[in-house]
C-alpha cells in the first residue's frame, strides 16, 4: 500500500495524534477490507440477478464486516477508539421513527420500501459513521479504504468512456447496454444502469484519487491515482445529465476554494477543464449532438415540476405526520394537477427531491431527525480544519457534499454506493478530527522551538 506523505505541520498549541494508531497487525485491516468490497461491489446493487447472482453480494459483505467487528476480530483494540457520539443517537431515533412509519404502512415487508430504508434513508450507511472510528480509524485503514475507491474509478471511469465512445468491449456487465434494464440507455450510466447515479459515483471517486494522488507517496502510484481522477472527470461528461455537469463544476470550485493552497490552482483548473469538454464535443462523434438535445430536453423538468408540486399538496395536508414510508408512489395521482404552462408527466414516478420526499412520507418530525444526523455527520465536520492527515478528506467532502447536494434537489438518489460513501466520508473526517491533541502544557516558559522538533512533531522526520 502506498505510504502518505504528510503535509504541513499543525497549529501551535496542537499537534497530530502520533500514537492514535499503533500497529495492530493484519487483524485491524480485515473487517475493514470486508467493508470495502461491499462498498466496491454496491455499485451492482439491485441489478446482481442480471449478473448471474442470486444473492446480493455487496450486503453480504457489509454483513461480514460488521459482524466481525462486532466479534473483535482484531481482540477489540480498535474499540478503544470507539466512544459515544450524538450523531449515534439522532441516527438510531432517525432509523427507529422511518421503521416504525414504514412497519404502519406495511412498507418495511416489500422490497422496495425495505430497500429504501437501507440505501435511500439510510440505515446501511448510519451504521458505517457508527463503525468508522473502529473500521477506519487510522492511517492504515483509510489507505484501504483511497486504494478502493481508486480501483472503481477505473472501472467506473473505463465503462462511461466505453460507453460514450461506443465501445462495448469495454462496458461490461452486459446488461449495462441492455435497453430493457434501467433508464438512460445511450448515456453513460455504468453498472448503476441509471446516468445520475453513475455520475456521482465518478465524481467521488475522481475526488478520492485526487486525494490519493495527493497522500501516497509513490511516483507511480501517484500517477495512477491522477490518471484515474482524470479519466472518471472524463467519464461525467458522457453521462449527458444536466445535473452531474453543473455539480461537477460547482462543487470542484467550491472545494478548491475552501483550500487556500488550491485557490491559486482555479485559474488554470477552470480553462483546462473547458477546453478538455470542447474536445471531447468536437472529438467524439455525436457527442455535441447528444448534449445539445440533452440540455434542450423539457420532459424532466416537467416530472419535477409536476411530482414536487404534488408533494408540496401532499405536505400540506400532513404536514408533521407524513404519509408514511414509501407512501408517495400510492398517493401522488390524486395530488396532479395540469398546469397550463406545461403538460402532465411524472405519474408513478418518485419527487424528484430528497429533502421533499422525506418531507412527505416522513413529516416535519422524521425530516428534521434526518436533517440533524446529516449535519453532524457529514456537515458539521467538514467546518473545521484537522490534523495533515485529515485535511484532504475533509477539503473532498466539502466537494463531495456539494455534488450530492444537488443531485439530491433534483432527484431521488435513491443509490447505494454514493449515499454509503458519502455518510462513511463524513464518519472518516469526523474520528480524524478527534486525533487533534492538546500539547503538553510547559510548567515554565515555553522554550525556542528548533526547526528539526517542529518537523519532527509533523512527522516529516523520524
Amino acid at each position: 500500500m502506498p505510504a502518505l506523505r504528510v503535509g504541513t505541520p499543525a497549529p501551535d498549541g496542537l499537534q497530530p495524534d502520533r500514537k492514535e494508531e499503533p500497529d495492530e497487525g493484519v487483524w485491524s485491516v480485515i473487517p475493514t477490507a470486508w467493508l470495502c468490497v461491499g462498498l466496491a461491489l454496491s455499485v451492482f446493487s439491485g441489478y446482481w440477478p442480471n449478473i448471474g447472482s442470486p444473492i446480493p453480494l455487496d450486503r453480504i459483505c457489509f454483513l461480514g464486516g460488521f459482524i466481525l467487528l462486532g466479534l473483535g476480530l482484531d481482540g477489540w483494540v480498535g474499540w478503544r477508539r470507539w466512544r459515544w457520539r450524538r450523531v449515534y443517537g439522532v441516527m438510531a431515533a432517525t432509523a427507529a421513527y422511518a421503521s416504525f412509519s414504514a412497519l404502519i404502512t406495511r412498507s418495511l415487508t416489500t422490497s422496495e420500501g425495505f430497500f429504501a430504508l437501507l440505501d435511500r434513508l439510510g440505515l446501511v450507511p448510519f451504521l458505517l459513521v457508527l463503525v468508522a472510528p473502529v473500521a477506519f480509524g487510522t492511517r492504515r485503514q483509510r489507505d484501504l479504504l483511497l486504494a478502493t475507491l481508486v480501483f472503481v474509478g477505473v472501472y467506473l471511469g473505463v465503462t462511461a468512456i466505453g460507453e460514450g465512445l461506443s465501445i462495448k468491449a469495454l462496458v461490461h456487465p452486459s446488461y449495462i447496454s441492455d435497453p430493457h434494464v434501467g433508464i438512460h440507455y445511450g448515456r453513460a450510466r455504468g453498472p448503476f444502469a441509471e446516468a445520475v447515479a453513475d455520475g456521482l459515483g465518478l465524481y467521488f471517486c475522481a475526488v478520492a484519487s485526487a486525494i490519493a494522488a495527493y497522500q501516497w507517496r509513490r511516483l507511480w502510484a501517484r500517477a495512477i491515482a491522477g490518471a484515474v481522477c482524470l479519466m472518471c472527470l472524463v467519464g461525467t461528461v458522457f453521462t449527458l445529465t444536466r445535473a452531474v455537469w453543473v455539480g461537477v463544476a460547482l462543487a470542484t470550485v467550491i472545494g478548491m476554494l475552501c483550500e487556500p493552497r488550491l485557490r491559486r490552482w482555479l485559474l488554470a483548473v477552470i480553462p483546462l477543464g473547458a477546453l478538455t469538454v470542447l474536445f471531447l464535443l468536437v472529438a467524439v462523434p455525436h457527442l455535441s449532438t447528444k448534449a445539445t438535445s440533452r440540455l434542450d430536453a423539457e420532459k424532466p423538468v416537467w416530472d419535477r415540476l409536476n411530482t414536487d408540486l404534488a408533494a408540496l399538496r401532499m405536505v400540506e395536508e400532513r404536514p408533521f405526520q407524513g404519509w408514511g414510508w414509501q407512501r408517495f408512489l400510492h398517493s401522488d395521482t390524486k395530488f396532479l394537477r395540469q398546469s397550463a404552462n406545461y403538460p402532465l408527466t411524472g405519474s408513478k414516478a418518485e419527487v424528484h427531491n430528497v429533502f421533499l420526499s422525506h418531507l412527505v412520507e416522513l413529516g416535519l418530525v422524521g425530516t428534521a431527525l434526518w436533517l440533524w444526523a446529516f449535519w453532524l455527520a457529514i456537515v458539521s465536520p467538514m467546518l473545521r480544519r484537522g490534523p495533515p492527515d485529515i485535511e484532504p478528506w475533509r477539503v473532498g467532502l466539502i466537494a463531495v457534499t456539494v455534488m450530492w447536494l444537488l443531485a439530491a434537489m433534483f432527484g431521488p438518489v435513491p443509490y447505494a454506493f454514493p449515499n454509503a460513501l458519502i455518510w462513511l466520508w463524513g464518519g472518516v473526517v469526523m474520528v480524524g478530527l478527534e486525533q487533534r491533541v492538546p500539547a503538553q502544557a510547559s510548567t515554565t516558559a515555553p522554550a525556542r522551538r528548533s526547526v528539526s522538533g517542529l518537523a519532527s512533531q509533523a512527522g516529516l522526520i523520524g
